[in-house]
């Protein structure tokens, strides 16, 4: 067995997940690593042939299993993503000097060479040849920069303009952003199951001595061959949760190749393969209970028109099913999965889409507008009525689209321009944000009760807290009419109970058509036995945007 264990020196790991910018890396990909070795071996001229060897060995062994700390989460693992403008390299007042350089370098190369090959008669032809070459490239490099650096005592416009760029203040900015990995434990290690040996394991271990990063330059480790058994918490799978980048044989040579043209000064990617992991059998979590819905959403982020809050959620949502319908109403039937009725009219019992609306809330600085909206299907829905309600989206946005973004309108909704994205950098318009796992959730935007408790707001004795108690038992049994166990506390409120959410007040009556008695609507605080995983949609609106639920870590998160 092979255990290579990296310790985080400064307790983080700054490394950029390779298909989201505003996200770390967490766990650390093998192929990363590998790369931070193939960097250290080519820190020596000449290369060592044993590191080499080491390396070719590594690049044919199975996907290591990692032990790593797995508890790195949205909340406290992940450092803030903010945007940062950084100055460019410098804008050169002599102008591009380096092709110049190059050519002097490669004169110096073949005059060297032609001293040292080739017999007498053709070596003293060659060196002179080559010291000629030499020679016009020292010209050309002195008479350039002569001319460049010359001090003027009036400078051109151009030369001044390029001075002044090369002030910090003055000088271009590209946005990045440094997403930062936050772990509990500062040590992980990568493991194989083979043993390469005592020459290769030794050379692997100076190997190791000499990676002082991974990932960016701020992310300082250190890194050495373990000398004990070490117990992995994640393995290649079949299936699993975590999708890594790892090698494959003939990575070495894949990475010389592509340094080779890049030079660490163009774009690049890094060559892998991608590996599902999981956690181990005698370490794996039992699967947490699911709601009826899909963490697959269809998500629609606002680009344009009006800002509205939270409390027109069911006016948003209305639209955006009602704008769907009338696209692919001429059509025919529609599916039971996207209209919620079947062919006779009737309400359909099979769970359909729900249409939700996404509010900015759980911020410090959260102010509840909707940031956009989703489509959420129904987590048993069919490969087949997956694709249909694709095939009537993809309609619907073909035939109303201007400029790439769709428009909402309705009964005093103001303009909406949304554009369909598959990863949005606003945390609202994540699924993660609100599927999560965990034992609390805290509603969005109030529940509209299944049936009437009472009066709330009664001032006869025991009458509202008669009503608190219903309202509670209702809620339990919506949470397991959409799948989950019963929780074992539901708290109520007309007020909000997470930063950015508004009062139930501020919400028009549901069902909004007239002669249909109003649902009653409240707030809830819910917590349950074990983690479940979202999303948690509750109540009679449950399909209208009503009754979304935030999962929440502690009792201090309101």
């Amino acid at each position: 067995m092979l255990t290579l264990e990296v310790e985080l020196l400064t307790g983080r790991y700054a490394a950029t997940a390779h298909d989201n910018r505003r996200r770390a890396e967490w766990p650390p990909h093998p192929a990363r690593f590998f790369s931070a070795l193939v960097a250290a071996l080519h820190d020596h001229d000449p290369v060592d042939s044993t590191e080499r060897a080491a390396l070719l060995w590594l690049e044919t062994q199975p996907p290591p299993a990692l032990d790593v700390d797995l508890d790195v989460d949205e909340r406290v693992g992940r450092r803030d993503v903010h945007d940062v403008f950084v100055p460019v390299n410098d804008i050169s007042v002599v102008g591009d000097v380096w092709p110049l350089v190059d050519e002097l370098a490669k004169a110096e190369a073949a005059l060297i060479a032609a001293e040292q090959e080739g017999n007498a008669k053709t070596r003293a032809r060659d060196v002179k040849t080559a010291s000629k070459a030499v020679a016009t490239a020292e010209k050309k490099l002195s008479t350039f920069l002569v001319k460049a650096l010359a001090r003027r005592d009036e400078p051109s416009t151009v030369e001044l303009n390029a001075a002044v760029a090369l002030m910090p203040e003055r000088r271009t900015r590209q946005v990045r952003t440094f997403p930062v990995a936050l772990p509990g434990r500062k040590t992980f290690s990568l493991i194989w199951s083979a043993d390469p040996g005592a020459e290769l394991r030794a050379a692997l271990d100076k190997l190791c001595r000499r990676v002082t990063r991974l990932g960016h330059s701020s992310s300082l480790v250190r890194c050495a061959v373990a000398d004990r058994d070490v117990n992995p918490t994640l393995v290649p799978a079949k299936k699993g949760d975590w999708v890594l980048r790892v090698i494959g044989a003939g990575q070495l040579a894949r990475l010389e190749s592509e340094f080779a043209r890049h030079e660490a000064v163009e774009s690049r990617v890094l060559p892998s393969l991608p590996q599902t992991y999981a956690r181990p059998a005698r370490c794996a979590a039992p699967e947490p209970p699911r709601s009826m819905f899909t963490d697959e959403w269809i998500i629609y982020e606002r680009r344009a028109g009006a800002r509205v809050l939270s409390s027109r959620a069911t006016d948003v949502t209305r639209a955006l099913r009602a704008a769907l319908l009338e696209a692919n109403g001429s059509a025919g039937p529609l599916p039971s999965v996207l209209s919620g009725h079947r062919s006779n009219g009737e309400p359909s019992r099979a769970p359909h889409v729900a249409f939700i609306a996404c509010p900015f809330i759980g911020h410090a600085y959260a102010d509840g507008s909707v940031q956009g909206c989703a489509i959420v299907p129904p987590r048993d829905i069919g490969n087949d009525e997956r694709q249909s309600l694709l095939r009537l989206i993809a309609s619907w946005e073909n035939r109303t689209a201007r400029d790439g973004l769709v428009e909402l309108a309705g009964e005093d909704l103001p303009p909406l321009r949304l554009a369909r994205v598959g990863v949005s950098e606003k945390q609202a318009l994540s699924p993660w944000k609100w599927c999560r796992p965990s034992t609390r959730f805290i509603t969005a935007t109030p529940i509209a009760l299944d049936r009437n408790p009472g009066n709330l707001r009664s001032s006869i004795a025991n009458a509202a807290n008669r009503a608190s108690v219903e309202a509670q038992r209702l809620i339990a049994e919506a949470c397991e009419h959409i799948g989950l166990p019963r929780p074992i506390s539901v708290e109520i409120n007309l007020a909000p109970l997470v930063i950015g959410a508004q009062h139930v007040r501020e919400f028009r009556p549901w069902p909004s058509r007239p002669g249909r008695p109003a649902r009653v609507r409240v707030h809830a605080d819910i917590t349950f036995d074990r983690p479940v995983r979202g999303p948690v949609i509750l109540g009679a609106g449950r399909y209208f945007g009503l009754g979304l639920c935030l999962p929440a870590y502690g009792r201090d998160d309101r």
